[in-house]
């Protein structure tokens, strides 16, 4: 009796197995995946610069892209000017420094006047307004006859043909005479003195203009010597210009250096 209480209660089992498997195997089938952990980079890893491109395994990396500079054009020097700083006269033993020179305003007995300074000591003044050397135009030196060292004192014997070396640092620039000029100039009208003053007024041709009183101790006459390049002299009176039209000193007319 024992006997078949055990085998039947196993066929029951059995049959309740076969029953539940249709159940179990459906909830199986449709449970989701385990998650796969993603791995996270090593902290020692070195990140990729953003500007380049990694290309799939096979395939040639394409180059960054990268911007060319444009190259900036500098202007080209602005050669400097050959200032006077020196004036040698063999010919009257005259061997001087040369100072830049500006004008003023003074006052006379008639309406205001502009005059060039002339330099204290002995030493000759350039014109400031004036050429420099080696360039067409006219540079202009100026200098005391009788007091301050009396650099142009002898400057009325110099003869068409002396020679003037004027020096810009150590270079030199040689001037043959071609005219000497003495000009009435005390108690002369305003007219007659700015007619004297276009031998220092700007010329189209190179030259160069030395200007002082005359005779020793007075004031009555201006001299003016006007020289031209030893490699290629002109006619000293072919490029004078009108002073009445020139306007090229600071917009009016070069002051007039023939003031006491």
């Amino acid at each position: 009796m024992a006997h078949i209480l055990i085998w039947g209660g196993i066929l029951l089992l059995l049959a309740g197995g076969l029953l539940a498997y249709p159940y179990v195997s459906s909830r199986l089938a449709t449970a989701p995946p385990s998650p796969t952990p993603t791995a996270s980079p090593p902290p020692s890893a070195t990140l990729l610069p953003t500007f380049t491109s990694v290309a799939p395994t096979g395939t040639p990396a394409s180059s960054p892209t990268r911007s060319t500079p444009t190259p900036t054009l500098l202007p080209s020097p602005t050669p400097t000017p050959a200032l006077p700083t020196r004036i040698v006269i063999p010919a009257i033993g005259v061997d001087a420094p040369v100072a830049p020179v500006s004008w003023q305003v003074v006052e006379t007995d008639g309406p205001a006047q502009a005059a060039w300074e002339v330099p204290d000591t002995y030493a000759a003044g350039w014109h400031e307004t004036s050429a420099p050397l080696g360039v067409l135009g006219n540079t202009v030196l100026n200098g005391h006859n009788t007091t301050h060292g009396e650099v142009f004192r002898d400057l009325y014997t110099l003869k068409a043909g002396d020679v003037i070396t004027v020096y810009a640092g150590e270079v030199p620039y040689g001037y043959a005479v071609t005219e000497v000029l003495i000009l009435p100039e005390a108690g002369q009208p305003l007219e007659k003195r700015i007619e004297n003053a276009r031998y220092i007024l700007p010329t189209e041709d190179e030259r160069l203009t030395l200007v002082t009183c005359h005779p020793y101790g007075s004031l009555r006459y201006r001299l003016i010597v006007i020289a031209h390049p030893l490699s290629n002299p002109q006619s000293p009176t072919s490029n004078i210009q009108d002073p009445v039209l020139s306007t090229q000193f600071r917009g009016t007319h070069e002051p007039n250096p023939f003031l006491a």
